[in-house]
């Protein structure tokens, strides 16, 4: 019976089994806008979830080292990763360069006309019949390695030969020796991105680089404002410090638009499970799932959490470590081969035209 909307009196009675009546609880109850609330991604109305696994609203109301421009609100995908046995999981699966990769959410980004906002956008490894991307250095070489994005291998690697689907230099397993990666197709690794996706991705988005002095005591809110902070590492031996973004200014020949998830980003990827969203963000991400704690609900809810180590962008102030995730967040070597899953954002002429964002069914675009 759908008691409409206003006050109404709701009534619980606790009975034994001789129907006899221990206690009663009378309470009035307010039933306003019945009305799910949507947003609008990528031209496609979504509904916003309040539990489980869904679209997000996350509001940034206590970003003090930020000018006002960031205070705004962004959505995000939280929730389970898909599983073949369990029907509930997050559905933000996306058709793009003919392989599956999955929506972040719609977030705040930097252009040359301000803040705005972009659909972000994140490839996907472990599904049956899709190449894993593999894993590799952050900076390879036998000297001179950084952390410093702008001069990275990796950095070098997504916006070069991946992105133009070539084979060429890279550095795999371990940061000393290089190797030859094909993304043409025709290997083990999955293909590069085609001219259409190509043509999808926002190569004008000024990427943060922003830093953190510390991980082992830092929330979900607070890597947020430090990934658009001005704080850096630095180079240990010139004493200059590292760039805070990433543009085609600073790097005219690789930016194409092609980089890493945040910490912030896995951070706002649970749904908190048993504890609750809100909970997880009180909480550091280093304290997620480590040692087995009750924290583990935030990890074990938390769809971008991968089955390898998987690198973050930025870098921590440490000039030869970065930020990497799997379970919680801590720090690895720019050397040793982690995961990769490359990101991007889409254009905003870009839309979603079909699907559902099921695994089945993923979300179809057109621009």
């Amino acid at each position: 019976i759908d008691p409409g909307l206003g006050s109404h009196q709701v009534s619980v009675r606790v009975t034994d089994n001789q129907n006899s009546v221990s206690k009663e609880v009378t309470k009035e109850i307010e039933i306003t806008n019945s009305e799910p609330e949507m947003v609008e991604i990528a031209g496609k109305q979504i509904q916003i979830a309040t539990c489980k696994n869904g679209l997000y609203k996350v509001e940034h109301n206590d970003l003090s080292e930020l000018d006002s421009s960031w205070n705004k609100t962004e959505y995000r995908y939280a929730g389970v990763n898909y599983k073949d046995e369990n029907s509930s999981y997050v559905h933000n699966y996306l058709e793009f360069n003919n392989e599956k990769w999955r929506i972040i959410g719609l977030v705040n980004v930097k252009t040359e006309s301000g803040v705005e906002q972009r659909v972000k956008i994140i490839r996907s490894d472990g599904i049956e019949g899709q190449k894993d991307f593999g894993e590799y250095a952050w900076d390879g070489g036998i000297s001179n390695t950084t952390n410093n994005w702008t001069e990275s291998t990796l950095k070098d690697m997504l916006n070069g030969i991946y992105y133009n689907s070539e084979s060429g230099r890279c550095y795999s397993d371990n940061g000393i020796l290089s190797s030859t990666c094909d993304f043409s197709g025709n290997g083990s690794l999955p293909k590069g991105l085609d001219d259409t996706a190509r043509k999808m991705i926002d190569s004008e988005v000024i990427w943060n680089l922003g830093g953190s002095s510390s991980y082992d005591d830092v929330t979900v809110e607070m890597f947020y404002e430090r990934e658009r902070g001005t704080i850096t590492a630095q180079d240990e031996k010139t004493m200059e410090y590292f760039p805070n973004i990433w543009t085609k200014e600073n790097d005219e020949t690789y930016h194409k638009g092609i980089g890493l998830m945040y910490p912030s980003d896995y951070g706002y990827a649970t749904n908190g499970g048993g504890i609750g969203r809100e909970s997880c963000f009180k909480h550091e991400l280093y304290d997620w799932g480590l040692f087995g704690n009750q924290m583990e609900e935030c990890s074990n809810n938390d769809w971008l959490n991968q089955k390898s180590l998987q690198f973050l962008m930025p870098y921590s102030l440490d000039s030869l470590t970065v930020f990497s995730a799997l379970g919680n967040v801590g720090q690895t070597s720019v050397t040793l081969g982690d995961g990769v899953l490359p990101v991007g954002y889409l254009l905003p002429s870009v839309t979603i035209y079909d699907g559902d964002g099921t695994f089945d069914n993923p979300f179809r675009l057109q621009s």
